[in-house]
């Protein structure tokens, strides 16, 4: 494959990513009235109920400082509760309330609607086809070293 088309599909890769990071923003942050960074930690809450504190920061790649930052916001807003660890009473775990359940379910149920107009444009062959394409990309990206994590 020529440069020129190699670059022209990561300039259309790009713009496609820029756009949906938009809607992402404007349609689940948006409509739920979370902020960044926010979504990431209720949507893993949602998943590992109880996750340390400093497990949290390195599955999120930030500071601990920056992740107690918003944490802080976060249990003011009455979205989580921090609870001392009984095995080891120097380490904290990180709980969803009723309430940051209800707002977890609203981001997954916004992102849902999200998606399905995104790759609804797409058949079922094409979204299919698209799949294929990603994970091929993803696995030769991993092949030169860049680093993944799907959430």
């Amino acid at each position: 494959m020529e440069e020129n088309s190699c670059e022209e599909l990561m300039h259309i890769f790009r713009h496609c990513f820029n756009l949906m990071r938009r809607q992402y923003h404007r349609n689940v942050h948006g409509k739920v009235g979370t902020q960044h960074g926010q979504g990431k930690i209720l949507s893993i809450l949602r998943r590992e109920e109880g996750i340390g504190q400093k497990d949290l920061a390195e599955r999120l790649q930030i500071r601990p400082a920056s992740l107690s930052e918003l944490l802080d916001k976060m249990q003011k807003s009455g979205w989580i509760e921090r609870q001392v660890n009984e095995q080891d009473r120097r380490k904290v775990n990180i709980y969803l309330t009723g309430k940051g359940q209800e707002i977890s379910q609203q981001m997954n149920e916004a992102r849902q609607e999200m998606t399905n107009k995104i790759f609804g444009v797409l058949s079922e062959e094409e979204q299919a086809q698209f799949r294929t394409l990603l994970s091929k990309l993803a696995v030769g990206m991993e092949e030169i070293g860049c680093e993944t994590e799907i959430q």
